[in-house]
């Protein structure tokens, strides 16, 4: 008995040990398809991106096209098809694989474009391209499914496995570099109008320093049509930099370097494609404490439905930093200490102004007030004080372009000519609640070019004479239309102190003029270049 006994254990353990076996190859099979497919997601992944990159380039604006058009749509859409393939060493089955722009009839010419769904050749994968992206027509979404062929779990009747990766690019922007640009190149208007009244500067940032040679590409001053300025005396505005015009040399009162006239033809520029940020959730609602004794209002970024009115002068309003969007509402300021500072007074680094709040949760580490819809801003002299304001942009934003302090979109529905989404007449002669003037530090970037002509963007000039020299915007101005209003602060004629060009071009007779202060260039403070094209998530 105890024999058999002993020969009954022995065959039990070998039916237990054939079973364990079998579920351990298993377990290692089914590990090692895993870990293949853990290699083949890196390698989706990367030809998801490649795909997405290549597509966006397409999605670039030229000096015919400033606009994202179907054909680059189309385009966008075959080259993210073949460079998202080519990372899978295959190519796109209807053919277009080497050639995104065969001859006719080598493939239906809507085959590609927004919300195409391409199969690859040989393996089984497909490339889906959506453009415009989420709302964004510069931007291209592209996701790579892959169905990985699986060698030990097919035992186990499992034969594939899907890997999905997606990837979001948008098409980059040129590295132009403007002071001012009015881009309306419509019918015979001014794309910039300059109001004589009082004298007014605009610098490209190097105050004067570059006299001999000024550089082509620091801080342009580009009119895509006229640059009014017609009289030719009297209340000039002041100009360090080059000067461009599209249609007309109606430049009479501009003065370059203050000692000699301006007016350099060239042709159209196409406006630049920056791009706004991502819609936020709503925001918070405002909170209230004190300081210095004073109530502070404070706001916090997010999507607003109801406006925002900055209104008593002896009150502090503190904007957190982040995305401030006004969807459909507006943005007014007639009063009070107007900062994204802890204390409501300006503070500056190495380059200029900064905030001194922490940043968002996005990690946006300054403000970007976003206009759409029926919204607009602005800010202006209250009675005899007049606001204290002060912003300064974020060099890091999460999503969109960097470096905008206020950003109208180009669904933004006030139309042209002459509607005003941003406007800023805050007097600079005034006592300011605060003490000190209007500054943004960051650009304006209008892209509202609705109606016959675009909008406009209004400034005006801001005082130098309390000893800080800040201009009334640093970074940037590009707009349709601008119109430049001197502010009323120096009165009389103005006389250059070199009135012709000096002997050698010496920088040293450069000298500095009484204008109130509009514009300054400054490269800390405009939006930063991307590329051809650049990955976002």
């Amino acid at each position: 008995m105890l024999i058999k006994l002993r020969k009954g254990k022995r065959a039990q353990s070998l039916v237990i040990v054939a079973l364990s076996a079998t579920a351990l190859f298993g377990i290692i099979a089914l590990g090692l398809d895993a870990g293949r497919l853990y290699f083949q997601r890196r390698d989706v992944q990367n030809a998801a991106d490649a795909g997405a990159l290549a597509g966006a380039q397409e999605l670039l604006p030229t000096g015919s096209n400033t606009t994202v058009t179907s054909a680059m749509i189309d385009s966008a859409g075959c080259q993210a098809s073949v460079y998202a393939l080519l990372g899978l060493l295959d190519t796109p089955r209807d053919g277009s694989g080497t050639n995104c722009n065969p001859a006719p009839g080598a493939y239906h010419p809507n085959s590609f474009g927004g919300g195409i769904s391409e199969p690859a050749d040989h393996i089984s994968a497909t490339v889906q391209v959506w453009t415009p992206s989420r709302g964004n027509s510069n931007e291209i979404h592209v996701r790579v499914t892959y169905n990985v062929p699986l060698t030990f779990a097919a035992v186990l009747g499992f034969t594939t496995s899907a890997v999905v990766a997606d990837a979001y690019a948008h098409g980059g922007f040129y590295n132009k570099t403007y002071t001012v640009f009015g881009f309306d190149a419509g019918g015979n208007g001014n794309a910039v109008n300059f109001d004589q009244n009082g004298n007014a500067q605009i610098d490209d940032g190097f105050n004067g320093s570059d006299i001999c040679q000024p550089s082509p590409d620091q801080g342009r001053l580009v009119s895509n049509s006229k640059w009014h300025a017609p009289n030719p005396g009297g209340d000039w505005m002041n100009l360090n930099g080059q000067f461009y015009y599209s249609q007309a040399s109606d430049t009479h009162a501009l003065i370059e370097y203050w000692y000699k006239s301006v007016g350099t033809s060239q042709p159209i520029e196409g406006s630049p494609n920056y791009e706004p940020p991502l819609k936020p959730g709503f925001a918070l609602p405002p909170t209230t404490t004190t300081y210095n004794g004073k109530t502070v209002h404070v706001y916090y970024p997010g999507t607003y439905i109801n406006p925002i009115n900055a209104t008593n002068n002896n009150d502090y309003y503190r904007f957190m930093n982040g995305i401030y969007y006004f969807q459909d509402v507006d943005f007014n300021i007639t009063g009070g200490i107007v900062s994204n500072t802890s204390d409501g007074v300006p503070h500056y680094g190495p380059y200029g102004g900064v905030s001194d709040l922490p940043a968002a949760a996005d990690r946006t580490n300054g403000v970007t007030f976003v206009f759409d819809g029926n919204a607009k801003f602005t800010a202006s002299t209250s009675g005899n004080t007049s606001p204290s304001v002060f912003f300064a942009a974020p060099s890091f934003i999460s999503s969109g372009t960097d470096s905008i302090a206020f950003f109208i979109k180009a669904t933004d529905t006030i139309s042209g000519p002459n509607g005003s989404p941003w406007d800023e007449e805050i007097d600079g002669t005034k006592g300011t609640a605060g003490g000190y003037p209007f500054q943004v530090w960051g650009s304006v970037f209008n892209a509202d070019n609705n109606g016959s002509h675009g909008t406009v963007v209004t400034l005006r000039a801001v005082s130098a004479s309390n000893g800080t020299n800040r201009y009334a915007v640093t970074g940037e101005v590009v707009s349709p239309q601008v119109d430049l209003d001197g502010g009323n602060m120096v009165s009389g004629p103005y006389t250059p102190n070199a009135p012709a060009p000096p002997p050698g071009c010496r920088a040293s007779d450069y000298h500095q003029s009484p204008a109130g202060l509009m514009v300054q260039f400054n490269a800390h403070y405009v939006p930063h270049w991307r590329g051809l094209a650049y990955l976002v998530r």
